[in-house]
């Protein structure tokens, strides 16, 4: 009974140990094989970049000259009266995000203030004008001050 225990557990421990060998040498000749396939890296050059080379990153400027227009009418939420122009910098789904970028363009000096929309929309309103084309001048310049900020691309309101 002893030697019918012993050799089945050699018996055992021979098939482990060759079944586990049969998954190495397939492992590996998957791995000879991608590697015979692997693209060779680029070679860097005088001309070419190394991955610490410190490169000059150009703020992204608008492309567009021309004003995207939008006639629709808005309830103001803040304590402020909007005229005929204004120009958005941001519409948001949650007032709390409208109110952040509020904030942030207050701390810049704009008189800005958040209005909604009849379909729930938040829009931030940096300035409001009488006439379109101090909207279309304060639009240029807020476009110029911040070429690559939180303020995307800024349109005119025409308040119904």
């Amino acid at each position: 009974m002893k030697r019918l225990f012993i050799f089945g557990t050699i018996t055992i421990a021979t098939l482990s140990i060759t079944s586990c060998r049969g998954n190495y040498e397939a492992t590996k000749a998957a791995y000879e094989k991608a590697m015979e396939a692997a693209v060779e890296r680029p070679t860097i050059t005088a001309d070419t970049p190394t991955d610490d080379a410190i490169t000059e990153i150009q703020p992204m400027v608008s492309t567009s000259s021309e004003a995207k227009e939008r006639t629709e009418s808005v309830k103001v939420i803040d304590e402020a009266t909007i005229q005929a122009y204004s120009v958005v910098v941001g519409s948001f789904k949650q007032l709390t995000n409208a109110k952040g970028m509020c904030e942030r363009l207050k701390d810049d000096g704009y008189d800005a203030f958040v209005a909604q929309n009849a379909h729930g929309m938040y829009r931030v309103i940096a300035c409001t004008f009488a006439t379109r084309n101090e909207a279309v001048a304060a639009r240029k310049e807020l476009v110029n001050r911040y070429p690559s900020s939180y303020i995307g691309n800024p349109w005119l309101l025409i308040q119904q």
